[in-house]
């Protein structure tokens, strides 16, 4: 069955280390990555869209900021202790070693809570929300995380 598809792309500077890496990865490094945030959705809205881009743009914005500067870590990481006494807003604590794939899964994860949900906000003058997501108005088909320029990880739904 043919789709809709809308895609916002958000860009932070996020560092991780995988401890358990056998190479230079396993030291604190950063990326510039690129998060691409896809929506599908079958039918259009009275205003000819899946959902207003800017919608889209709040909607996931807090999700994704809590990753620009920060490090994210293991949470048997040796050095987590330190990190979170030196920098408690800006330790990132995973289950598991947080590559790429593991971040873009949290990302989808929590995404897909916002559009199960509904979204509404900022409020305009009048008080009322000047964007809104329906709840179920639309389905997060993927994320996907780029690291560097020539490499990326997904999480999404099949097909």
């Amino acid at each position: 069955m043919p789709v809709f598809r809308v895609c916002k792309r958000f860009t932070v500077e996020s560092g991780h280390m995988l401890t358990g890496h056998p190479e230079r990865c396993r030291f604190p490094h950063g990326h510039t990555r690129t998060i691409e945030v896809v929506i599908r959705g079958e039918r259009l809205d009275a205003n000819g869209m899946v959902l207003d881009f800017k919608a889209l743009k709040h909607a996931v914005k807090p999700i994704v900021e809590r990753f620009d500067h920060s490090l994210a870590v293991h949470r048997d990481e040796p050095l987590l202790p330190e990190l979170e006494r030196l920098y408690p807003e800006g330790v990132l604590v995973f289950e598991e070693p947080p590559t790429t794939e593991v971040i873009a899964r949290h990302l989808f994860l929590a995404i897909t809570e916002v559009l199960r949900d509904g979204f509404e906000g900022p409020l305009g003058d009048d008080g009322a929300p000047v964007y809104r997501i329906e709840p179920g108005q639309a389905v997060l088909e993927r994320v996907r995380v780029w690291e560097t320029p020539s490499s990326w990880a997904e999480y999404g739904l099949e097909g």
